[in-house]
């Protein structure tokens, strides 16, 4: 959370594998969910290969009260963009870690835990930031239940939601308890 004159500030990154549905998850939020009122720009800023791959980062601002703006990021999961995927850590209140469900992609999502929880051990502030994990592609065949991927992987400590970012399932809910633990924490920072 950062604080520019009146406004505080939220930061929010989408995080995982390559084509785990991260930028799916972000559009579909921002057209299906946040009110038209609420949106700074008229799209989302991407930078996309000609196959629609998310290079460096997607970003969106929305505000969601007078004071409050929420900044919404997605890293890529290109193994190539690794450096800039740690700068987008710096400053984030809350992560959106989504796993891949499909069970050929386990030693993949692996990686990206081990990645996560280096930068957990390397900027202080992260360690702070609230995580929801989210188990993509749930309407797949030849996947794994998200408990069951979750005790794989050693994210069954977050809160989590078994979604399809295609269909939007549970992306709603999903969007609404982070916003919720953000504002909560907000209030307690308050007053103190």
């Amino acid at each position: 959370m950062r604080t520019y004159g009146s406004k505080i500030y939220f930061k929010i990154l989408f995080f995982g594998t390559a084509l785990a549905g991260k930028t799916t998850s972000l559009k579909w939020l921002y057209r299906n969910v946040i009110p038209e009122d609420m949106k700074i720009t008229s799209e989302i800023r991407s930078i996309e290969t000609s196959f629609g791959q998310t290079l460096l980062f997607d970003f969106t601002p929305i505000q969601i009260s007078p004071h409050i703006v929420v900044r919404l990021f997605t890293a890529t999961g290109q193994d190539y963009y690794l450096s800039t995927r740690r700068m987008l850590f710096e400053d984030a209140d809350g992560i959106f870690f989504v796993v891949d469900c499909q069970k050929m992609e386990l030693e993949h999502n692996r990686e990206f835990v081990v990645e996560f929880r280096r930068y957990l051990d390397t900027i202080e502030k992260l360690r702070q930031a609230e995580v929801i994990v989210l188990y993509n592609k749930i309407d797949l065949e030849d996947t794994y239940p998200a408990d069951e991927l979750g005790e794989k992987l050693g994210l069954n400590g977050y809160p989590a939601f078994e979604i399809s970012a295609l269909k939007g399932i549970n992306l709603r809910e999903s969007f609404i308890v982070m916003i919720r633990r953000l504002l909560e924490r907000l209030e307690q920072e308050a007053r103190l």
